[in-house]
């Protein structure tokens, strides 16, 4: 195409309307062309990571967007993203690494200089390399509260003048106003950056709506450049906590054989690590956020967490940390991964207080392991087999001749009581040969954790847990269905929908006009 690549803006009117999923869609849609695409989004306020071949972390929905373009995801994709830690206190993570915690006022202020340097840096190596840079906002352009420059949206349209692309959400209603009012607060020379607006999540009869469009248009001086249907049941792995608050509301079918409860912790990371068991046969997912009685399940999760010292505190003030221990006397399976993990063992200990809570706190102590919290964080792609030497033999012979991918990151360092086995062995981490110890296991076999995110995504761990349960109930195994392809077919999905709904053609166009 050209020496330099061009570029366009994705920025919505609010949280949740649509930007990440666009972005992907039109990094798929575009990389089919044969166009060789990239994402980008400067700035990212989110729990929900993931780990790079060499051992950065990025936000999760750009790990998605590279796949949908055909791409490994790298640091320049995403180089600012910062994790909320609770009362006003964030880590920050620059090109990958976190460089600490910090205040509010210290991320609004202290490091200004550095991410305007950092975002352009990272822009300009991806245009050198790229034909087509698909860029992501975040939350609204249009927070009048910001004294700042917004890092997120016009700071990054501005650098070279990208056309911006505005969409918004119909599903609940007031997206059209919310699309005059987000252009009547921009600054003139921001609201000349937007080239068009897009209808998100729409059904009915778009008959009913053109006549809206045509005042749209007028009123606003913008062309509506699309409307895009809402899609059901579409299976990919979300980063935006807005949307987050619905599915927490899914309630499958109560009727289904098994049974599975995910414990929602206050400061809970990495939900992504759940989707995929949205769409198995047979089973019913719960969100828990209060005191249940939870040996009505067949499987326990105690998810990831930001904090794990006050998720902690959480369970038990709330109630559920006895009710989780109830259900593993009753033989129940409890499952904690990476901050879960940590909560299961005898002890956590935080001399620094790295997470601002207590030094030490005693854990639910269902496994016989201590965490310290350390400051140096551990982040790598990680591959892991049942451990060869595991005494527990139901467990070492049902996950036998398998490997497990995923990723990890954590800042505690755990160590093993008694003799306590390790669940996993780790093969390999951030491409190079190890032989180490990772997770617990119970002498029972129905209590174990691991610091591996992304274990439900490999089908043969999410058919041999599923599986196991069902054994226990005397239930017949089912085979599983396979997540990756079932990604690829969503991405094919979201790229079929933006071809038909939107004017690509146009869009690349635009693009190379700046």
């Amino acid at each position: 195409m050209q020496n330099k690549a061009g570029t366009i803006m994705i920025q919505g009117t609010a949280s949740d309307s649509g930007k990440s999923i666009l972005t992907t869609a039109l990094c798929r849609a575009f990389a089919r062309r044969g166009i060789k695409t990239a994402p980008f989004k400067a700035w990212n306020m989110s729990l929900n990571s993931y780990i790079t071949k060499n051992g950065a972390e990025v936000g999760i929905a750009q790990a998605l967007q590279a796949r949908a373009a055909f791409r490994e995801v790298n640091v320049d994709m995403q180089p600012i993203l910062v994790k909320a830690m609770g009362a006003g206190e964030t880590q920050l993570v620059i090109r990958g690494q976190a460089v600490g915690n910090i205040s509010y006022q210290e991320r609004q202020h202290d490091y200004l200089e550095i991410y305007e340097k950092t975002i352009k840096s990272s822009l300009k190596k991806l245009r050198a390399t790229n034909d087509l840079i698909i860029m992501e906002g975040a939350g609204s352009p249009a927070e009048i509260n910001r004294k700042t420059p917004d890092f997120a949206n016009m700071f990054t349209a501005e650098i070279y003048q990208s056309p911006v692309f505005l969409i918004s959400s119909i599903e609940k209603g007031g997206s059209l106003a919310a699309l005059v009012g987000t252009l009547k607060l921009l600054a003139k020379k921001h609201k000349k950056l937007i080239k068009g607006l897009i209808i998100n999540k729409f059904r009915g009869d778009l008959d009913l709506l053109k006549p809206a469009f045509e005042f749209l248009e007028d009123y606003t001086g913008k062309e509506v450049m699309g409307v895009l249907p809402y899609l059901k049941e579409l299976n990919l792995p979300e980063e935006d906590s807005a949307s987050l608050r619905e599915k927490w509301q899914r309630d499958n079918n109560q009727d289904n054989n098994l049974k599975v409860a995910i414990i929602k912790l206050p400061h809970l990371s990495n939900f992504s690590d759940f989707n995929a068991l949205k769409m198995e046969k047979d089973l019913h997912l719960e969100y828990i956020a209060k005191k249940t009685k939870l040996s009505k399940f067949d499987l326990i999760i105690i998810p990831g967490t930001k904090t794990t010292t006050k998720d902690l505190v959480f369970l038990k003030e709330s109630g559920l940390a006895a009710e989780i221990k109830k259900a593993n006397q009753k033989g129940k399976m409890i499952i904690g991964i990476c901050g879960g993990f940590q909560i299961l063992g005898q002890k956590l200990i935080d001399p620094k207080q790295t997470e601002g809570g207590q030094k030490e706190l005693k854990g639910l102590g269902l496994l016989a392991i201590e965490t310290e919290f350390l400051a140096h964080k551990t982040t790598h792609q990680a591959e892991v087999r049942i451990n060869p030497n595991l005494n527990n033999q139901k467990i070492k012979t049902h996950f036998a001749q398998a490997n497990f991918s995923g990723y990890e990151i954590h800042m505690g360092q755990t160590n093993y009581l008694n003799e306590t086995e390790a669940l996993f062995e780790l093969k390999e981490r951030s491409g190079q040969t190890v032989k180490l110890k990772d997770g617990a296991v119970n002498k029972a076999g129905n209590c174990f954790g691991s610091y591996l995110h992304g274990l439900f995504d490999n089908n043969n761990f999410r058919s041999k847990i599923l599986n196991l349960l069902r054994k226990n109930k005397n239930l017949s195994q089912i085979e599983t269905y396979n997540y990756q392809a079932e990604i690829e077919k969503n991405l094919d999905r979201l790229a079929d929908t933006v071809e038909a709904n939107l004017d690509l053609d146009k869009l690349l166009e635009l693009s190379r006009c700046n």
